[in-house]
């Protein structure tokens, strides 16, 4: 660029140079690095309330009692917005609220995660999350009742709060629907879940 000698002009674009210069090393700064594309991580869940379906059972009778469950889960993201990865899950205490003997459950499931995020929101960044999976419950009570397994689907919304540039916390909340049945007659469980979580881009 020519600028015919004039300092008024050489100092116009210097100064917008630097600027320019500035803003880009500003946001290569704030991004996330482009070869951290694996992401692991834990949640901590609480149900708060749930229903079973429930082969012989009234709607009335299908409540389920509040329980907690975890899950740790590893990403790999595909680029700034999607990522794929897999979670395994443990539920504790999967128990119908009925009035006589009711069977005590652990559900364990595995499960694809299929995560898009919003990343240009530096300060939160949120997300979208689809889990689908195949579950398996495991009596642990004295009633006769209980063992099933089958299908699952996990649809959750939440985001993520960077506190370093590897290290993140998370929050989400979702819904958990069961498909499971004991070869005879359904015995599902669905629960509304609430988590939070840690994340670490190693």
């Amino acid at each position: 660029m020519r600028l015919n000698g004039n300092p008024l002009k050489t100092t116009i674009a210097a100064t917008a140079l630097a600027m320019t210069t500035s803003v880009l090393c500003l946001r290569a700064a704030s991004a996330d690095p482009p070869d951290r594309r694996l992401e692991v991580g834990i949640v901590g869940r609480f149900m708060p309330t749930g229903w079973f379906e429930w082969s012989g059972h009234t709607p009335s009778e299908l409540a389920a009692y509040p329980t907690l469950g975890g899950a740790p889960f590893v990403d790999w993201r595909l680029d700034r917005v999607f990522s794929i990865g897999f979670m395994p899950e443990l539920t504790l205490n999967v128990i119908p609220k009925l009035d006589t003997d009711y069977p005590v459950s652990a559900m364990i499931t595995g499960a694809v995660r299929l995560k898009a995020q919003y990343p240009d929101w530096h300060l939160v960044i949120p997300y979208v999350l689809l889990a689908p999976g195949y579950s398996v419950l495991f009596r642990y009570g004295e009633v006769q009742a209980g063992d099933a397994h089958g299908f699952s689907l996990g649809a959750y919304a939440g985001f993520r709060i960077p506190v370093s540039k590897r290290n993140a916390i998370l929050a989400e909340g979702g819904y958990l629907r069961g498909f499971q049945s004991d070869g005879v007659s359904a015995y599902a469980p669905s629960y509304v879940v609430m988590a939070l979580g840690w994340q670490l881009a190693p």
